[in-house]
Order: C-alpha cells, then sequence, then structure tokens
C-alpha cells in the first residue's frame, strides 16, 4: 500500500469516527429530549413561541433602532413578562387537576377557572408582545394578580405570619401586579394624565415593597437561591454561589429606596431589571437546563425570575426620564 493510500485510508478512518461521534451526540440529544414529561415540552413550545413574537416585534417595528442605551433593555420587558406568563397558561391545561386543588374551596367550579385563566392568560402574553389591545390586557393581569394576592396568597400566609417563604410569594405576586399596572399607566391616553400618574405610582409601590423585602431576605439568607428569594438553596455548582444573593441584594436595597422615594425611577428600575436579569442568566438559566424536566425545579423557577424581571422592566417603561 502505497503511503497516499495510507493517507487517505487513515482520513476515511478519522471521517468515519467524526460520523460515528455526531450520529451518538444526535442520538443522546433526542433521547434527552424524548426523557422531558410533555407537560414541560409544551410549556417551554408555548413559551418560547411567544418569546419570539415578541423579539420579532421589537425588531420589525423598529423599537430597538429608535432605543438608546438602557433603554433598550426596557424593550424587553414585555416578552419577558409575557412568555412566563404563556407558559403558566399552558400548565392550566397540561396540570389542570393540581391549578384547580390551589383554588380556595368557597369559589365554585374550579376546573372551569383553571381553564378559562390559563386560556387567558396564553391570550393576554400574545396582546403584550404584539401591542394589539395591550392597554386592556396588562390591566386584566394586574387585576388578576391583585386578586390572587388578596384571595390566596395573603390569607395562606396570615395563617403562619411568621413564615417568611408565604410572605415571599405574596409580595412576589403582588410584583406581578405592579409590573402589567405600570404598562396599562403607560399606554393610558395623555387625556388622562392625573390617573396615569396614580397607577403609575401604585405599581411603583406595588414593585419597590416586594423589593426591599426581598433585598433584607437575600442578606439573611446568602445561601438561598437570589432574585426571589424561596425556599430553594442555591446549588453548589452554580459558580459564584451565594456572591449572586448578596450583590442581588445590594442593588435591590438601593434601587428599592430609590423606588420607594420616587427618585430616579426610571433608573433605578432599569438597573434593578438589569440586575435580575444578569441572575437569570448566571443562577436559573444553568438550573433550568440541569433540571430540564422538571417544571417546579426547573422551568418554574427559571420563568418566575424572568417574569420579575420583566415586570421591574415594565415599571421603568412607565417611569418618567430624569435629567
Amino acid at each position: 500500500m502505497s503511503s497516499t493510500d495510507r493517507i487517505l485510508g487513515s482520513g476515511a478512518t478519522a471521517l468515519k469516527g467524526i460520523v460515528v461521534s455526531g450520529n451518538l451526540v444526535n442520538w443522546f440529544a433526542v433521547l434527552a429530549f424524548l426523557t422531558i414529561p410533555s407537560q414541560v415540552i409544551w410549556s417551554y413550545s408555548v413559551g418560547g413561541a411567544v418569546f419570539a413574537i415578541g423579539l420579532a416585534t421589537i425588531f420589525l417595528r423598529g423599537d430597538w433602532q429608535r432605543a438608546r442605551g438602557l433603554d433598550k433593555l426596557i424593550l424587553f420587558g414585555p416578552p419577558f413578562y409575557a412568555a412566563p406568563i404563556a407558559a403558566f397558561g399552558t400548565e392550566h391545561f397540561t396540570l389542570t387537576a393540581a391549578i384547580a386543588s390551589i383554588i380556595p374551596a368557597w369559589i365554585p367550579w374550579h376546573q372551569f377557572w383553571a381553564y378559562f385563566v390559563g386560556a387567558c392568560f396564553i391570550a393576554a402574553a400574545l396582546s403584550l408582545v404584539t401591542k394589539i389591545q395591550a392597554r386592556l390586557s396588562a390591566s386584566l393581569l394586574a387585576l388578576t394578580f391583585f386578586l390572587f394576592v388578596v384571595l390566596m396568597d395573603a390569607p395562606a400566609w396570615a395563617q403562619n405570619p411568621k413564615n417568611w417563604i408565604g410572605l415571599t410569594l405574596t409580595l412576589r405576586e403582588l410584583s406581578f401586579s405592579g409590573g402589567p399596572l405600570a404598562l396599562a399607566a403607560s399606554l393610558t391616553e395623555q387625556s388622562r394624565g392625573r390617573g396615569t400618574q396614580v397607577l403609575a405610582t401604585i405599581a411603583r409601590y406595588f414593585v419597590a415593597i416586594p423589593v426591599l423585602f426581598f433585598s433584607f431576605e437575600q442578606f439573611m439568607h446568602g445561601n438561598h437561591v437570589p432574585g426571589i428569594p424561596l425556599a430553594r438553596l442555591t446549588p453548589q455548582w452554580i459558580y459564584g454561589h451565594a456572591i449572586w444573593t448578596y450583590l442581588a441584594a445590594v442593588v435591590y436595597a438601593v434601587a428599592g429606596i430609590l423606588l420607594l422615594v420616587g427618585k430616579k425611577t426610571r433608573a433605578a428600575a432599569t438597573w434593578l431589571g438589569l440586575t435580575v436579569l444578569f441572575v437569570e442568566l448566571v443562577v436559573y438559566v444553568p438550573i433550568g437546563v440541569v433540571e430540564r424536566a422538571s417544571l417546579n425545579n426547573g422551568l418554574n423557577y427559571l420563568a418566575d425570575t424572568l417574569m420579575f424581571c420583566g415586570a421591574v422592566l415594565l415599571l421603568a417603561g412607565a417611569m418618567p426620564r430624569e435629567a
């Protein structure tokens, strides 16, 4: 055999090895996909579709080209808020019994409300990202989450006031109400200027108060997940581990105070949103990848934090520009 034949033969062998390796990678990818439960796939698919529509809207309408500086980040408020809403709405159809079980017993037709709210969530998400009837959708979302606070979260926390997780969940839902309320205020006609200012102020408090509480809890529980402090501990394999919780706590404290007193509110909300987005990328995206087959331990944490980021950015968009 000539040297040329040997070279060609070794090249063919290497090429065959690459093909085999590629096939193995594809096989493992397919296997990983097949092991993900269908309800998780549905939530990711619907949420991802809404997010893609939101991105397309931002660029096709020319909003990205017109925005300057950190105002570009504010543009992502609607898709960051809407994509999780769509994913959660999908869960109302794939996990109907579980969703219906958390509705207070005195409210009739549990299954109906589970389906109805799920459909409304998906419709509202599409409305926010396409800007079709966005003010109406934002107003109804704000009302819905406020009712969640009044009818479910606050009463549940009141049964055990010492449970800081219960208060965290209550304030989280309040911030989820504040974001769309701020958007509704910003989309209200100029002729209703005074009413718009009142709504924007209420929305600011709905976000500022949870942010300050979250800051305190993150200082107290640095080993817990950052962003929205809950019972889950930050996995040891997350790079930086507790650093991100304390970093978020510091930014939350500064931004929360500014929002509460009404100073530099647009800048405060924007930097707060950027911090939450950073936490999302360094903590929750890795968790979502590792826990990709789980709704409770993967998608829901990922979506909750992204939705909180969206709520903060919606508030930023409603705040006045300051010199």
